[in-house]
């Protein structure tokens, strides 16, 4: 199991005490010893064109808070600094036949238009819309791939952790949305970990499929995209 990983992994001398099951083949610095790894255990294209743009936009991005009732529609949404990303953790556990990798995105920028649907018991849903930009000191996307040996980016999972609260403006756009939107910044954290629980596939994928292995996601899904 995971024969072409060690490989490439027993060229590699441990520097620290790790458990023997845990195998890191990279230095997390080297993209290409990463797409040297996946690509064997995968089906991804190692002929990336290398590089995330630092700006560009998707026409909609929806997703949901459901601790608030509510859903979120961003209507051209410009995402900024995303070419920041790098590698920050890359290995393989031989014992459950999985492997993770690690993402870092400081200072991720996102600016939209955005549309708010709130839900209620017995009432038709109410929307709001304001203008939104934040920015993010430090995103970490995990993505955990269940099988080493077939690694396959469109069913793994990623997971976000929103390391500090965003520098944000919000404009409303209506009277009706300044009169809604809450000051009281409490629950925050709640709906910050909702919006990148639904950020977080695309922001991985996007990146490892333009920079590490192309595992052909955004060669189905690029219409949405304007660089």
């Amino acid at each position: 199991m995971i024969a072409k990983v060690l490989l490439v992994a027993l060229t590699v001398t441990a520097c620290v005490a790790v458990p023997s099951n845990i195998v890191r083949p990279c230095n997390v610095k080297d993209n290409k010893c990463v797409r040297d790894n996946l690509a064997p255990n995968s089906h991804c294209n190692p002929k990336v064109r290398g590089f995330v743009p630092s700006q560009y936009t998707i026409n909609q991005f929806k997703f949901h808070a459901p601790y608030f009732n509510a859903t979120y529609i961003d209507n051209n949404l410009i995402i900024k600094n995303h070419n920041n990303c790098f590698v920050s953790e890359f290995f393989f556990n031989l014992a459950s036949d999985a492997g993770v990798l690690s993402l870092d995105c400081p200072l991720l920028d996102f600016s939209s238009t955005r549309t708010l649907v709130q839900h209620s018991s017995y009432h038709e849903d109410t929307t709001y819309s304001f203008n939104y930009q934040g920015l993010y000191p430090l995103i970490r996307l995990t993505v955990n791939f269940p099988h080493a040996n077939k690694l396959d980016l469109c069913s793994s999972t990623t997971f976000a952790d929103v390391t500090a609260l965003p520098i944000f403006n919000v404009n409303p756009n209506d009277q009706k949305t300044a009169n809604f939107l809450s000051t009281d910044l409490t629950l925050m954290n709640i709906y910050e970990r909702e919006a990148f629980f639904y950020r977080a596939n695309q922001l991985a994928r996007f990146f490892i499929n333009s920079v590490i292995c192309d595992f052909g996601y955004y060669q189905l899904n690029s219409y949405f995209l304007k660089m």
